[in-house]
């Protein structure tokens, strides 16, 4: 589907701003020990729901490509942490660089993990939301 380069901009620039503010929200929450637990679940929660999203609107050929745009490059964008992880590891390294391999394995493995999830679960979704149709059709 062909869109509009200018609105396409706009929207991501739309989604990147409620993204980053929705991430500025997660520093508000308590911290614990020496672990960027906050990092991790932001990362891990980008990966799964890009995933998800990635899965459902794949399928969903009337919507838009500016969903596409909102949700993943901007929302999601904003949103994830990738350079801030990676300063986290450095700074972790320094100092503990067991914890600092641990965190880093840990956000890459749980992530990929998370992302394979997240596109069976936007996967099943799809197939409700058919199987739901055909039902409603047949009655």
């Amino acid at each position: 589907m062909e869109t509009n380069r200018r609105i396409e901009a706009l929207v991501v620039f739309a989604g990147g701003a409620l993204g980053g503010l929705l991430r500025y929200f997660c520093n508000f929450l308590p911290v614990i020990g020496h672990w960027p637990l906050t990092t991790l679940f932001i990362n891990w929660l980008g990966a799964f729901l890009l995933a998800f999203l990635g899965a459902y609107l794949s399928h969903k050929l009337a919507q838009p490509a500016y969903w596409q745009s909102f949700l993943g490059t901007g929302i999601m964008g904003g949103f994830t942490t990738f350079g801030t992880m990676i300063l986290q590891v450095f700074s972790l390294s320094k100092n503990q660089p067991a914890l600092a391999a641990l965190y880093l394995f840990a956000s890459l493995f749980i992530g990929m993990l998370l992302v394979l999830i997240g596109q069976k679960f936007g996967q099943i979704f799809v197939n409700d939301i058919n199987n739901s149709r055909k039902e409603m059709t047949n009655a």
